[in-house]
């Protein structure tokens, strides 16, 4: 079969968004299809996103593909016959960001009207889908409220050679890998470091998404004198080295603020034999952690989150055994390109 995966980009900004791409061509590959790849770049603001949905619905894919795959928002518009859409998130500060504090947008006349027109332009490119999946079943719920379209969720996995990630025994420090970015919430991390009893210790690795908020976490850091408990690894880090600072940690930290899935860092972490923290608001960790069993799932609180991590410092045999549970909780899931591949061509029985 020949496969056209399209997808989106803000151009000079690499992460998850291009990740799954590349990892969906290379599983789709290897189960013997030819798969082509497009990105099309989308800069941030309504106004040019606007001129670039009408761009879409020519590009000229429909003779060049047995079966489109529309990955990320909005590579759902391009006209295929044999389309399926992989839905990772609406364009959010319109849609499920909007009456949160990281909406980006105004709320005026003109900035409702784009919502409308995008909800609209969101309908023609799910309608005329073949299938519709999503990442997570908050994406699901997502598409159901917003679009009045039933998906089915189909769990993203890791790409690539999986068996990079070992264990190598239960460390003394949380590791949160992610990128830098006040929706990813690293500064609860540090603010619940204040409140920890033991000797638990956090080190945070990414590169930031803008400076003002990495000076912010290096400022409370020094303020309230953790130099000693919490690292801050501000910069694009190395594969290997991360996957040797998640192999010795006691556990792995991601805290976003209702984000569309389980996240990366989880998926690793369970390969890793890791248990997960999370918080109770955190959209689709929520799917893939229970609290007690592949992790904890704290209150978005510094001092809840703090008992978090003293507990799991202070009693390693529990770690160690929701470190196994986190390991086999994909397993249950289906998070595997087995599942995914067959679901994405459509060839699923």
């Amino acid at each position: 079969m020949r496969v056209a995966i399209a997808s989106t980009t803000v151009p000079n900004i690499d992460g998850g968004g291009r990740l799954i791409v590349r990892w969906t061509a290379d599983a789709i590959r290897a189960a013997g299809h030819e798969v082509e790849e497009f990105y099309f770049p989308f800069p941030p603001g309504v106004r040019p996103t606007m001129a670039a949905l009408v761009g879409l619905r020519a590009v000229p894919l429909a003779t060049s593909c047995d079966r489109l795959i529309a990955i990320r928002w909005p590579a759902h518009l391009i006209r295929h016959e044999n389309k399926a859409t992989w839905f990772i998130h609406h364009y959010r500060e319109l849609f499920d960001l909007w009456d949160t504090k990281y909406r980006t947008h105004p709320d005026t006349p003109e900035t409702r009207a784009y919502r409308r027109a995008f909800r609209q332009f969101d309908n023609l490119g799910l309608g005329e889908s073949q299938d519709v999946f999503t990442n997570s079943l908050i994406v699901r719920d997502r598409v159901k409220r917003y679009n009045e379209i039933d998906a089915t969720p189909l769990f993203p996995p890791l790409g690539g050679d999986t068996s990079r990630f070992r264990n190598d025994g239960t460390g003394d420090f949380i590791f949160y890998p992610s990128r830098v970015t006040l929706i990813k919430r690293q500064l609860l991390a540090v603010e619940a470091m204040r409140h920890t009893t033991s000797g638990v210790r956090l080190v945070i690795a990414g590169k930031p998404e803008n400076q003002g908020y990495a000076d912010l976490l290096r400022e409370r850091v020094r303020e309230h004198g953790l130099e000693d408990k919490v690292t801050l690894e501000l910069d694009w880090m190395e594969e290997s080295l991360k996957v040797a600072l998640m192999a010795s940690s006691l556990a792995v930290a991601y805290l976003p603020s209702d984000e569309d899935s389980y996240g990366y860092p989880s998926l690793e972490a369970s390969h890793s034999g890791k248990p997960i923290v999370t918080v109770a608001d955190a959209g689709g960790a929520l799917e893939f952690v229970r609290d007690g069993v592949e992790g904890f799932v704290a209150e978005p609180d510094p001092k809840a989150l703090a008992a978090a991590f003293d507990q799991l410092y202070e009693d390693k045999s529990a770690s160690e055994r929701m470190g196994l549970a986190s390991y086999d909780r994909r397993a249950e899931l289906g998070i595997s390109w087995e599942n995914v591949v067959p679901r994405l061509l459509g060839v699923a029985p």
